[in-house]
């Protein structure tokens, strides 16, 4: 008899013990209170790339830190899943993949090129991501390459340069020579801006393309010297920026070239490197670190006190992925990725850019644009903008070729 009641007691003690088991794993992978929310944050920090990279990467950590203690979303805390990619689509996709598959991500931030986001893109929805490109600006990622479970929060090259369109007929230069860098971005935004210079009633002279972790451009130069150009655009992207203006200025190219226009290529984290000989040159703006908005102010004096030097437009447009993420969590009540997006189609924000929307025929965030002069301003070098473009203008109707399904 008392064998009988120990055995019985041993299954009971068991099942109370599996039972209380399964509770824990099932608040692990069901969401309850106490499961933190896993985001992947994929992107370079070594390489010509790293300095973006670890721009980005910055940005979600403040993110988390702030969110985290005003008591995170849902009352779960946010995870970062950090992988590191050399800039190859396979690398990032398999550090997605990681990051999904063995840590449980179900949300991904910081993929750096267009290429890399097109990767992500089509494998989002089988991976059952929700998925914040914050950094490619191609128009393809909004058209044939766009997905359901990407959303494009950084503006296109086709709204870039709709914003510099508005500024070009009162800058100086009829003949202008473009330098790019050699993968999709840098062709897209090349032929964008051709088309902008055609509308102003000027002309290129010269498209060239240089692949990325170029240490020589003095053939490029010598090209755009012996093409009569008297105006530039560049498209080049980490440190190849502080190379090609340092040979820039070694070649004697603003004796002849009087206007230069960068896109995301004179920024402000590097002008302290860039020098004063890029005063007059002009950029444009995605993001307003002056912007006068309490959660804009948050942010800057947040990420300062995290990372030791002011936001620019990479850190930004990443921050601005989490509150649209984190909106739309909590929008949703769910961490559930079909509710999340669901959450995220059509929402309306106040963010640190101010009130943002979501297109839902492309994901694309509708958001102001600025083209920005550098000046000096009590002995530092500083954007002054020139410009402002709102989303009605800069944005282009939304590409048939994207199919949201």
């Amino acid at each position: 008899m008392k064998t009988k009641i120990a055995i019985a007691m041993a299954v009971l003690l068991s099942l109370f013990v599996s039972a209380c088991g399964s509770a824990t794993s099932g608040s692990k992978s069901g969401g309850g209170s106490g499961e933190t929310i896993k985001i992947a944050v994929v992107s370079p920090t070594s390489g010509s790339l790293a300095k973006t990279g670890t721009d980005a990467a910055n940005a979600w950590k403040t993110a988390a830190r702030l969110y985290n203690e005003k008591g995170g979303v849902l009352g779960r805390k946010i995870e970062l899943i950090q992988k590191d990619t050399d800039g190859d689509p396979s690398t990032t996709l398999q550090g997605v993949r990681e990051a999904v598959t063995k840590g449980g991500a179900k949300f991904v931030g910081g993929v750096m090129t267009s290429p890399e986001n097109a990767a992500v893109s089509a494998q989002a929805k089988g991976l059952g991501v929700v998925a914040m490109n914050a950094i490619g600006k191609d128009d393809v990622l909004r058209g044939k390459q766009c997905s359901p479970n990407q959303i494009n929060v950084v503006q296109s090259n086709s709204m870039s340069f709709k914003a510099i369109e508005q500024a070009l007929k009162d800058m100086p230069g009829q003949k202008w020579a473009i330098q790019a860098v050699d993968f999709s971005t840098g062709h897209s935004a090349s032929e964008k801006f051709t088309e902008a210079i055609k509308a102003s009633g000027k002309e290129v002279v010269l498209q060239q393309y240089a692949p990325q972790g170029t240490t020589d451009f003095g053939p490029y130069i010598t090209n755009i010297k012996n093409s009569g150009a008297d105006a530039m655009l560049a498209v080049v992207y980490g440190s190849d920026r502080e190379v090609l203006v340092q040979q820039m200025q070694q070649f004697n190219l603003g004796s002849q070239v009087k206007t230069v226009v960068g896109s995301d290529t004179f920024v402000e984290s590097l002008f302290p490197v860039m020098g004063d000989g890029i005063i007059g040159y002009y950029n444009n703006v995605g993001y307003d670190v002056n912007a006068d908005n309490a959660m804009n102010k948050e942010f800057v004096q947040a990420f300062i006190a995290d990372h030791g030097n002011q936001p620019e437009f990479i850190p930004a447009d990443n921050y601005l992925a989490a509150q649209l993420l984190f909106g739309a969590i909590e929008k949703a009540g769910s961490t559930d990725t079909d509710k999340v997006l669901a959450a995220l189609k059509g929402m309306k924000m106040d963010t640190i850019d101010g009130e943002v929307s979501i297109r839902p025929e492309d994901n694309q965030v509708l958001r102001n644009m600025y083209v920005g002069r550098v000046v000096k301003k009590n002995d530092k070098l500083a954007y002054e903008i020139i410009s402002t473009t709102g989303p009605e203008v800069s944005t282009p109707q939304a590409n048939p070729d994207c199919v949201m399904s």
